[in-house]
């Protein structure tokens, strides 16, 4: 599993400029706007709807995914 939260991360630090340490960071603080500051517009609207959406927010929590990152973040 954490292997697959390393790919994660490897992948949005691609996408959003950022280093796999900050974007770690910022879920541990629970803060997407040092996530969104260096990401692409579109990026950036995409993520703010979802946040803004309490039923598409529930549904990315709830992926399988979002679970295992969940769960590494709480275990560290």
């Amino acid at each position: 599993m954490a292997d697959n939260a390393n790919e994660l991360f490897e992948s949005l630090s691609r996408q959003l400029n950022l280093s796999p340490e900050q974007i770690k960071s910022s879920c541990q603080k629970g803060s997407a706007d040092d996530l969104l500051k260096n990401a692409d517009s579109q990026t950036a609207k995409q993520v703010e709807s979802i946040l803004s959406d309490p039923e598409k927010t529930r549904e990315l929590l709830n992926s399988p995914e979002a679970q295992a990152l969940i769960k590494l973040l709480e275990d560290k």
